[in-house]
């Protein structure tokens, strides 16, 4: 194998939650008498700094606060991320890994809490060495978290692949000097992926097989 750990972003990755994030989005524009969203709008809009794409979206962030969006967002996603799933792959990718002597992880930008108790949910914490989350609602920046993981573990960089799905993977795994492949159909469209130059795979599978 080319590679001795690979850290796995959650949302989009492994976690099918566009759909979800999508629906609340256009729930909380509704509610505020705004035009409302769709996917293809969405996978235009998003990006990080959420509060930018929020910001895009058509909030008014000077009649309320980041803050107050954030809180209301992650309320309906604690209710209803349950009824989403997996990728179909998730698990076989992870079980192929783990056959090869590959050890894993997970790099969030979900509240800490929050990526524990959905990734015991569907069973993948416990293949893990590590989760690393936020400790707030606000979807920052990776990049910290991310250097503090990789310097923790006993790997070189260079046998170290980071897997997303957006361009603040790439962004993250450019910082901290490892390497990147992005999955499409996560929360960015597959153009803009490419645009990185990093190597964009359309399921799971494929990517796993050609690292191999």
């Amino acid at each position: 194998m080319r590679y001795d750990h690979v850290i796995w972003d959650w949302n989009g990755t492994l976690f099918d939650d566009v759909d979800l994030v999508v629906e609340i989005a256009d729930l909380m524009l509704v509610r505020r008498s705004l035009p409302g969203i769709d996917r293809r709008r969405y996978l235009e809009l998003f990006g990080f700094p959420v509060r930018g794409y929020y910001e895009r979206v058509g909030f008014d962030l000077q009649q309320e606060s980041f803050e107050q969006l954030s809180l209301e967002f992650i309320a309906e996603y604690q209710k209803r991320w349950g009824d989403h799933r997996l990728r179909s792959e998730a698990h076989r990718v992870i079980d192929w890994l783990d056959r090869r002597g590959v050890t894993q992880s997970v790099l969030s930008a979900s509240e800490q809490v929050m990526l524990e108790t959905v990734t015991a949910h569907f069973r993948i914490a416990e293949r893990m060495t590590a989760l690393i989350g936020t400790d707030n609602h606000h979807a920052a920046s990776k990049l910290d978290q991310g250097l503090a993981h990789i310097q923790s573990l006993s790997v070189p960089r260079r046998r170290i692949l980071l897997i997303g799905d957006t361009e603040h993977d790439y962004e993250v795994a450019v910082a901290i000097g490892i390497d990147c492949a992005l999955v499409t159909e996560g929360h960015a469209p597959r153009e803009r992926l490419k645009s990185t130059g990093m190597s964009t795979f359309d399921s799971l599978t494929k990517l796993v097989a050609s690292i191999e």
